[in-house]
């Protein structure tokens, strides 16, 4: 008889054990993740905080926390710590245990491999008595967000090509050499600073000529990267990293270009992922901020393309686009984008070609 009340105490005490850890267990629970940049070149590192609280007296035996991140973000090995791996996202899991009123803070060292736009959305808690009898789960919203820029590679080792625009002014010149050599005399314009006055010029013409200089205060720079990795290509992109090597050039262009003050733009047949599908288009400008919003773009940009690159430059020749140099980074120069090139061209374009090469499998060689 005293062993059959001894077993129902002991029922009655796990069945409330179950009852409180069933109810109360995720109360006052507080979970928190961070990436201390917010946006990070490909291929560097950044360090990532996770903080969980325990604000309650009720001590917590087991906790497993999940959550989904994309594959292109590789953590260091840490202890409680399980990844595995899909062919898009990698399911982080973590076992932790909380004693009352405790924290546990945790950073993990992880290597941005890839380009993209990182997003946690949430992530899932479950916990439960300590003989697993019950077991509840909550999912924590979150709002982190990560941008992994192209990487910008030393300007030699680009493709750059090397003859002259239109006969005057040469790639390797609006990349490397010095943007205020004067580059002659012209009428002046509105806005024009009255020190760039030719007085001379403008006594011996009768009418105001200020001093020309180069591309600084000249010339545009349209960078123009073409997802189609042949001519017939539609949709989506059949050699992603061939195509990523192309962003990284253009990533590389940009910065190099809108430091030495060319005002730069970008113009691409993907999309941007959430907006619509639409191609992009940023008009050209200069400064820190404009570097930025083209580094911001490649970063979210999805290798899908909705339009014929043909068809964009078609649009740059029916707005009117003169007097611009436009680099075409792409993986061929079909007939109908050589035709559009040439018509810009005869518009008063100066256009090169970058050729994107094709990666071989065996690392370091390009085809």
């Amino acid at each position: 008889m005293l062993l059959t009340w001894l077993i129902i105490d002991v029922v009655v005490i796990f069945a409330l054990i179950a009852w409180l850890y069933r109810y109360r267990a995720l109360h006052h629970l507080d979970y928190h993740r961070e990436f201390t940049r917010s946006a990070v070149f490909e291929g560097e590192t950044v360090e990532m905080v996770e903080r969980i609280v325990n604000r309650k007296l009720l001590p917590l035996p087991w906790l497993r926390l999940e959550s989904l991140l994309g594959r292109g973000l590789l953590f260091g090995g840490q202890a409680n710590l399980d990844i595995r791996s899909g062919e898009l996202f990698q399911n982080h899991i973590s076992m932790f245990s909380l004693r009352p009123y405790r924290q546990i803070v945790r950073k993990h060292q992880v290597l941005c491999a890839k380009r993209g736009w990182y997003k946690l959305d949430s992530a899932t808690m479950t916990t439960g008595d300590p003989l697993g009898i019950a077991q509840i789960n909550k999912r924590f919203p979150l709002s982190l967000e990560l941008l992994v820029y192209p990487a910008v590679q030393p300007l030699q080792e680009l493709p750059l090509p090397n003859h002259s625009w239109l006969g005057e002014i040469t790639v390797r010149r609006w990349i490397v050499e010095d943007p205020f050599l004067t580059a002659g005399i012209r009428e002046y314009r509105a806005g024009d600073p009255l020190s760039s006055i030719h007085w001379k010029a403008t006594a011996r013409t009768g009418e105001l000529q200020v001093h020309s200089k180069d591309y600084t205060a000249d010339h545009r720079l349209l960078l123009c990267l073409n997802l189609e990795t042949h001519e017939k290509m539609w949709a989506a992109v059949t050699d992603p990293e061939r195509i990523e090597q192309g962003l990284r050039y253009a990533a590389t262009v940009a910065e190099h270009a809108i430091r030495h003050g060319i005002e730069t733009g970008f113009v691409c047949n993907g999309w941007v992922q959430g907006g619509d599908k639409v191609p992009i288009r940023l008009t050209p400008h200069g400064g820190s901020s404009q570097l930025l919003d083209i580094l911001q773009t490649m970063a979210r940009m999805e290798l899908e393309a909705v339009v014929k690159m043909s068809w964009l430059l078609e649009r740059e020749m029916e707005a009117g686009t003169a007097d611009m140099d436009i680099l075409i980074l792409s993986c061929h120069q079909g007939e109908e984008l050589s035709d559009m090139a040439e018509l810009l061209q005869r518009r008063g374009n100066g256009v090169e070609w970058m050729h994107i090469p094709e990666l071989n499998k065996r690392k370091g060689e390009i085809a």
